[in-house]
């Protein structure tokens, strides 16, 4: 769903998110701009954030900061545990996504199934370890092509929001011909478990 219009390139916001602390990761089709081609090539819906459960309150007065201050839940699987906030300021979307960690450590997220059950989607241990990108000279952190990969392929694997959009499809088939053009789509599968004792 589209909170917003469709956002241009906006370098003052791309730098003034990329200066919260603790450190936040891009996601999603900005992030695949980032990596793939080192500039802001299309319009896009939003811009995603990756964060840390434990870190979301101080995310939520950094945004608050720089015009963001009505944040909304968007996706909620489990009660009291959000998955998707976001927010609207100068016609700009800003949506902040939750991961959590397992007692090892992995960091993953909860999804849902067809079946509208919650699961877990499993991430690389290294997600956060992709060096720096730049888009338009703004220097940017994202998560690894690997990491994109497997929470697109996470979310329609679990099935809860149905076949991918066209556009997902390509963006999966230009990060795999990128990165992984000697494996097999199906073994870069993240693994998904119920989310049992949540």
């Amino acid at each position: 769903m589209s909170y917003a219009a469709r956002m241009d390139a906006n370098p003052e916001l791309l730098s003034a998110v990329m200066a919260f602390e603790p450190p936040v990761h891009l996601f999603g089709g900005v992030a695949e701009d980032a990596f793939l081609h080192g500039s802001w090539v299309r319009p896009h819906d939003d811009i995603d954030v990756l964060v840390f459960r434990d870190d979301l309150p101080r995310h939520l007065e950094n945004a608050a900061a720089i015009g963001f201050q009505r944040f909304e839940i968007r996706f909620q699987p489990l009660p009291e545990v959000p998955v998707v906030v976001g927010a609207i300021h100068r016609r700009s979307n800003l949506e902040i996504s939750v991961y959590d960690r397992s007692p090892d450590g992995a960091p993953f997220f909860y999804m849902v199934d067809a079946d509208d059950q919650v699961v877990r989607v499993l991430m690389p241990h290294d997600m956060f370890d992709f060096p720096a990108s730049a888009i338009d000279g703004v220097e940017v952190r994202t998560i690894s092509p690997l990491a994109q990969y497997q929470i697109r392929a996470g979310i329609a694997a679990a099935g809860g929001f149905g076949p991918l959009r066209q556009k997902d499809v390509a963006a999966q088939r230009a990060l795999h011909d990128r990165f992984f053009s000697d494996v097999a789509p199906e073994t870069l599968a993240p693994t998904i478990v119920a989310a049992t004792g949540t």
